[in-house]
């Protein structure tokens, strides 16, 4: 999506990378998978033949497993507690994950935290989640955390979703906001709850080999440009969030606002499988990262 904040604020970065650079640094922004599929971009970036990359962290979870720690559910209690455990507490135990994996970490951009949508019934405490078909993209959190509220979970592709809703192959899906309103699930899905299960983040990184063709000052740049775009699209997201959801509203659908704090203490089951995957001393030292960033 063109329009969507994350573009726009990677738009007015590489603008500004340019003329900070005096045109030294010229990076060119190729959108909507036209580099390829998410996996294979990764791949491409690691070897440096893709210079740079703005891409979901669960994307990367394949060749740096400790990376899943970004999307455990309920770990985030709102933004800025997000914000604070990815740029200060926890920035430079990811950054280390990140380098080990092949790949330089330079800022963090936002979908924003993801919610629910159904067509079956509103969902305002944890047992209307259960029972309810959920498309879920190949992830193990999100198929994990669904499933501990009793879901059942259908893996579809994404530009098939539309029509599995409009079908009712499935009764819902789970997505930032953002992605919602622009795939035009809304239109299907006559209940949204603002579940906020897990924070999306979009991670702006470059392959070394791209990275050592840089000066040093051109790093200096790129990184400060990097996280002030971020920040920017941050902002935004945060702002379009609430006009998508009037939006949605006037246009007849019912949002709710569940209490979170009833949902967490059921993902026992879930965290019991994450755990397997990242390793007990990678959740214990993150999870001391994440606290750590609470106020």
């Amino acid at each position: 999506d063109l329009t969507h904040p994350v573009h726009l604020a990677a738009e007015r970065m590489v603008k500004r990378i340019a003329e900070r650079t005096k045109g030294e640094v010229k990076i060119t922004i190729f959108p909507n998978n036209t580099l390829g599929a998410p996996p294979e971009v990764v791949q491409q970036v690691r070897l440096g033949v893709i210079d740079m990359m703005l891409l979901n962290p669960a994307n990367i979870e394949a060749v740096a497993p400790k990376l899943g720690v970004i999307n455990i559910p309920y770990q985030f209690d709102d933004y800025a507690h997000a914000h604070r455990a990815l740029d200060t507490t926890g920035s430079e135990w990811l950054q280390a994950e990140f380098k080990k994996a092949g790949f330089q970490q330079i800022a963090y951009f936002e979908w924003g935290f993801r919610a629910l949508s159904n067509s079956v019934r509103p969902v305002n405490v944890p047992e209307d989640v259960k029972g309810l078909k959920i498309r879920v993209p190949p992830e193990l959190a999100i198929k994990a955390a669904f499933e501990a509220l009793g879901a059942v979970t259908a893996t579809i592709a994404y530009p098939e979703v539309y029509m599995a809703l409009a079908t009712k192959t499935v009764d819902g899906q789970d997505n930032p906001i953002g992605n919602t309103w622009a795939a035009k699930f809304f239109q299907v899905q006559k209940h949204v709850a603002l579940t906020r299960h897990i924070y999306a983040t979009i991670v702006f990184a470059a392959s070394p080999k791209a990275w050592d063709r840089l000066t040093p000052e051109q790093r200096t740049i790129v990184t400060e440009e990097g996280r002030r775009a971020g920040n920017e699209a941050r902002a935004e997201v945060q702002e379009k969030e609430a006009s998508y959801l009037a939006d949605m509203e006037k246009a007849g659908v019912q949002i709710t606002r569940p209490d979170v704090a009833k949902f967490r203490p059921l993902m026992g089951p879930a965290y019991v499988q994450l755990k397997k995957v990242l390793g007990e001393d990678t959740w214990a030292s993150w999870s001391k990262l994440v606290d750590a960033a609470r106020k």
